[in-house]
């Protein structure tokens, strides 16, 4: 996995806000996770050359021209990321898919820190710093991985909002139940939990993932 990742530093406090995860050479859409705010994952340097890497997938899959190529860092990965690939891949489920192309990690605030009560602290509704990139969902599968922090907690307001957007732009939208409040929202550091409930809602997603390709 290479971990590359938009990053600014204000004041002291970091945000880390789109962030790629590449798996292969391909720059292709796999699909994207929409999480809670960013963990342990730190920069390592900049993206340099691979710079081109960031730029293609935007323009490839977006349409976009990349006018911010200074905040594009290469990133260690962490936990979290190993979880989602895990999740895309199938390897939960005994399918570990080989994955070529790239997944997006979004997250409904961009306050870098691992201690969720710590965000939690720091968040403003007014921050610039929360999620606005409903326009990069496009129509690949989306897993929504915000947990109750997003689906009760402090968070609520702006997952709610992304979950009804994609839903407005997408007719299906499985393995999601159509109501906000009857869907689990598992964070991926928790869905590896073996229990019956979970494979079933992996099983739905890897399924979802690969008959919309």
């Amino acid at each position: 996995m290479k971990v590359y990742a938009e990053f600014i530093k204000e004041e002291e406090k970091e945000y880390r806000k789109k962030t790629l995860l590449q798996f292969g050479n391909s720059t292709k859409l796999i699909g994207s996770a929409v999480l809670m705010n960013p963990g342990s994952a730190k920069p390592i340097k900049d993206c340099g050359q691979e710079i081109a890497i960031v730029k293609s997938f935007f323009k490839e899959n977006h349409k976009i021209k990349l006018t911010n190529e200074n905040e594009w860092y290469i990133f260690k990965d962490d936990p979290t990321m190993r979880f989602c690939e895990k999740i895309f891949n199938g390897g939960y489920i005994g399918e570990n898919k080989k994955l070529d192309g790239i997944i997006q990690l979004f997250n409904c605030y961009y306050y870098r820190n691992k201690d969720v009560e710590k965000a939690k602290e720091n968040f403003s509704k007014n921050s610039e710093y929360i999620f606005e990139e409903n326009y990069l969902l496009s129509d690949k599968p989306v897993y929504f991985g915000w947990g109750n922090v997003g689906k009760y907690g402090f968070l609520q307001d702006i997952a709610t909002d992304i979950f009804s957007k994609y839903k407005s732009e997408n007719s299906d939208i499985s393995p999601y139940k159509t109501e906000f409040y009857d869907n689990k929202f598992y964070h991926p550091m928790y869905i590896n939990r073996s229990s019956k409930n979970n494979q079933i809602y992996l099983r739905d997603f890897f399924a979802y993932l690969n008959q919309t390709k």
